[in-house]
């Protein structure tokens, strides 16, 4: 939920901080993307640059991790260039919303509403006897424990009408 606006790149981590469209990259290329690259686990952005841009474009390598962090890294030239520093925002939401950090936003993107379900006002209702809005409610959330299904799960129950007892 914390995400970096990075600026000069001179406080991001560049591996383990999220500050491009795809998350943390160490999550993207795994524990040997510094070993692969040559790029300490401990670097920032800035280390990662040249003064023409990302340090990886002058490498020949075909490895897999490399041709993926080409891909996938933005313009260099606008970090190289900027002289404001990184700055860390909260979204809880992902992408978007202030910045701001707001516990009532964060509970609500740990916890999402379900949906509302249509049977709901037939249920919960002012005037209601608890036992029959109880067993509404199991019946509308089709978790009534009756004959047939106990005979669904492989239970011995006679198949006869509990009613009679003749």
């Amino acid at each position: 939920m914390v995400h970096c606006e990075v600026g000069s790149g001179i406080t991001a981590s560049f591996w383990l901080d999220n500050w491009t469209s795809l998350g943390p990259l160490i999550n993207l290329v795994g524990e040997r993307g510094p070993h692969v690259t040559g790029l300490s686990i401990d670097a920032v952005v800035a280390a990662a640059l040249s003064d023409d841009g990302w340090w990886l474009n002058r490498s020949r390598s075909r490895n897999a991790v490399i041709s993926l962090l080409r891909d996938c890294l933005p313009n260099a030239q606008e970090i190289i260039d900027s002289e404001v520093d990184d700055k860390y925002v909260w979204y809880p939401e992902g992408v978007g919303g202030t910045g701001i950090f707001s516990s009532r936003e964060t509970w609500r993107a740990l916890h999402p509403s379900p949906p509302e379900v249509s049977w709901h006002k037939v249920v919960w209702f002012e005037g209601r006897i608890p036992k029959h809005a109880f067993i509404a409610w199991v019946a509308a959330r089709d978790r009534m424990v009756t004959r047939d299904k106990l005979l669904r799960w492989g239970l011995t129950v006679p198949s006869s009408c509990a009613m009679f007892w003749a």
